[in-house]
């Protein structure tokens, strides 16, 4: 089964659009490190919570009662 080819413009615009989510993922990822634990809670969140952030799985927080 063939697809039909992209426009060269639309791919390269595209790789780019992709290569620059990356670079911003890698830097938020570097910036989330360089925190410190209390940082990190001021920001409501704890370090073992930090993976999960990056990559995108975050689980809906239930409200202390």
């Amino acid at each position: 089964m063939n697809l039909p080819a992209k426009e060269p413009l639309q791919a390269f615009i595209d790789w780019f659009a992709r290569a620059l989510a990356k670079r911003r993922e890698r830097h938020q990822a570097l910036q989330l490190a360089a925190m410190s634990e209390h940082e990190l809670l001021d920001l409501g969140i704890g370090r073992s919570e930090v993976p999960a952030l990056l990559n995108g799985h975050t689980g809906a927080r239930r409200e202390p009662v």
